[in-house]
Formats: structure tokens, sequence, C-alpha cells
């Protein structure tokens, strides 16, 4: 099984934190058959916060030795590139043929949560997030796990 961490679980994982226990639990993240993954987008997003939160050399490189865990998902094949826009023009309620489920309205979903998405759909890996901006996506182009974060203080 292939689990795709949101930049926002991949934080946690890097401190240990209760939520990746807790999905360590669910999924046992040691187990041969649990794959880790992120999309290089979250690359991008942790070092824009390296630079933001002034973190120091010693930091950054123990970051990157803890990324060596995860399979790196780039974003230029032709799935990620295709299902990009078609996870966008879908959020927007404009994707021909696939309207947004009954009660669900469009939205603008962010550019780096729609590559994350994209990445998680191509692989058919299951997005794992703290991020409610998925859920509308679930059973129509990716599978995810939701952890809402106040119920891990």
């Amino acid at each position: 099984m292939i689990l795709l961490f949101d930049t926002n679980l991949i934080l946690d994982f890097l401190r240990d934190g209760a939520i990746t226990a807790a999905i360590d639990e669910q999924f046992n993240l040691s187990a041969a058959s649990s794959v880790l993954a992120i999309s290089v987008v979250s690359i991008g997003e942790l070092n824009a916060l390296a630079l933001k939160r002034n973190w120091g050399s010693k930091r950054v490189e123990s970051i990157s030795h803890e990324l060596n865990k995860f399979l790196v998902i780039p974003i230029n094949s032709k799935d990620v590139l295709r299902l990009y826009g078609e996870i966008d023009a879908f959020s927007q309620g404009k994707l021909k043929g696939h309207p947004l489920p009954a009660g669900l309205s469009s939205r603008n979903m962010g550019k780096n949560d729609l590559w994350i998405a994209a990445s998680a759909a191509a692989t058919g890996a299951t997005l794992l997030t703290t991020d409610k901006d998925f859920k509308h996506l679930e059973g129509v182009f990716i599978k995810h796990q939701y952890y809402a974060p106040q119920d891990y203080l």
C-alpha cells in the first residue's frame, strides 16, 4: 500500500508526532507492504518553510536524511499532469461528465494541493492529511485519510 503524506503530516512525521503514531498504528509504517511517499511539491514547501523559519543547516540536513525514507513522486509524468487538470476542473464543477456530488459547491484548491492530489491519484496512493480540502475528491480521484489535528493535542 502506498501512503502519500501531505506536507502537514510530513512535519508531524519529522517530530515523531501523535498523528504519525496513530498512522503507524493504523497502517504499520514499518511493514514491507507499506510504501511511504511524498510529492516533490512537498519538498519545495519544506524548503520554503526552512527559509522562512530560519532553520539551521543541521536541522535541514536532518530533515533531508529523514525524507530519504519516502518515495518522491515527481509531477512531470503524463498521468500527474493530466490528473492535475482533471482535478482542478472537477473541483470547480467544470469537468464534463463528472459533476460534483450533490450538496458540494465548486471550490478553488491551492495549486500545491492540486499537485499533491494528482500525485496521489496517479500512483493509487492513499493520501494522508490534516487538510479538509481533499474531501470532495474521495472516491472520485483519490483515497484519503483525514486526521483532525485537534484530536491529537
